[in-house]
């Protein structure tokens, strides 16, 4: 008998419980989003090339950059806002003072992360040192290179079209 209203009392607490709201992981409609391929080559002594899928979410002043090798296997999180720029890597974690900083060091050159943003967006921003071919951005496609300070780097992103 008890085992019963034992059951019965779980059932009824069961029926009466309110599920709790199931959290949406997509994001605000205001929040920008890219993926695809990123390249950066650095012609310094020995020459430096890193290049990897990756997805990107934020602005300049706040968000997430994902770096992915060709498996889809997460290399690194890059993660910046205004009181903190971080790179993480499994359970390993570094803080840095700047994101040119963890750019560079991510990269081997220090990107320019406000213009990027907008040139992803198709809007040619002046950068000091850069000069950049949107020509192909509708198919996904641009192409910056730093011309000064030396040494010369070129960027080269390929974004993935829906």
């Amino acid at each position: 008998m008890r085992v019963w209203a034992s059951i019965w009392l779980v059932a009824l607490l069961v029926a009466c419980a309110t599920p709790a709201p199931i959290r949406s992981i997509a994001p605000a409609p205001s929040v920008k989003q890219w993926q695809g391929r990123i390249s950066v080559t650095v012609q310094s002594d020995p020459p430096r090339n890193m290049s990897s899928g990756f997805s990107l979410e934020g602005n300049a002043r706040q968000g997430e950059l994902n770096l992915f090798s060709p498996l889809g296997t997460t290399l690194a999180t890059l993660q910046w806002n205004p009181s903190t720029t971080q790179w993480l890597q499994g359970s390993q974690q570094r803080r840095y003072d700047s994101m040119a900083h963890l750019m560079e060091e991510t990269t081997g050159a220090a990107l320019p992360m406000d213009a990027m943003f907008d040139w992803l967006e198709g809007h040619d921003t002046a950068s000091p040192g850069w000069q950049t071919d949107l020509s192909a951005i509708a198919q996904g496609t641009l192409v910056a290179k730093r011309v000064s300070p030396e040494p010369w780097v070129v960027l080269r992103i390929k974004l993935d079209t829906p």
